[in-house]
């Protein structure tokens, strides 16, 4: 019973990483979200504000890259 219970949870386990992991991106994408990436520190750090704003902005455009990355399409 073990034995059978493991051998389950290994599928799942398998089936899971095989159905569920997202596929690699395009490398195009990819490199137009870094370009997008960096446009936006640049814009950032040109910004006449606070220290705090500015690490704001910076947060802003780090958790956009990595929604970029993560939705581009293979």
């Amino acid at each position: 019973m073990k034995k059978m219970v493991s051998l389950a949870l290994a599928g799942i386990v398998f089936a899971s990483s095989v159905l569920l992991f997202p596929v690699a991106a395009d490398a195009r994408d990819v490199n137009e979200c870094y370009n997008n990436h960096e446009a936006c520190r640049e814009r950032a750090f040109n910004m006449n504000a606070s220290w705090a704003k500015i690490a704001l902005a910076l947060t802003v455009c780090d958790i956009a890259l990595g929604k970029c990355i993560l939705m581009a399409e293979p």
